[in-house]
């Protein structure tokens, strides 16, 4: 555990485009570590996207609810079925493919915490969980690196 951690602390990755509305542990734009996103998060997994709903707005918030099915689990106990919501503005996370649909054949890599604001949401996000970090590092599996890979497998004791 503690040589995967060292791993992973090891890998620092870029962050998505400054444009973003990015803030992490006050700092704006911060670029995390995986080991910092494990850390912080209560559940970390692999997961794909199994069907997604789309709110958008011209006059209040826009969202998506993403409905994702467990591939493989790295931290925490989670349901094989959960929802992954995401305001539709510069501080979001979207799992869209071209043409702005759900990216049904993707793979991703997610850290997830409760919602840390279940009472400002809609009625349809009830439960939904959240990305730690958008601009972090939850991304398509396809992105990770074959170190980050191990790490992973050596946290959640496959390796």
């Amino acid at each position: 555990m503690i040589r995967a951690l060292l791993i992973v602390g090891s890998i620092g990755l870029g962050v998505s485009p400054a444009s973003a509305l990015c803030i992490y542990g006050g700092v704006d734009n911060a670029k995390t570590t995986v080991a910092q996103e494990l850390r912080d998060s209560k559940w970390v997994v692999r997961a794909r996207i199994v069907s997604a709903d789309y709110h958008w707005s011209d006059e209040g918030e826009s969202w998506t609810l993403y409905r994702l099915r467990v591939v493989e689990t790295y931290k925490g106990r989670i349901q094989p079925r959960f929802a992954v919501f995401t305001e539709r503005n510069s501080g979001g996370f979207y799992m869209d493919g071209d043409g702005g649909v759900p990216d049904l054949d993707r793979d991703y890599l997610l850290f997830l915490v409760p919602d840390p604001w279940p009472k400002n949401r809609p009625p349809a996000a009830k439960g939904a969980l959240s990305i730690n970090y958008s601009c972090g590092q939850s991304k398509p599996w396809s992105e990770v690196s074959s170190l980050e890979k191990r790490a992973l497998a050596m946290v959640s004791g496959g390796g």
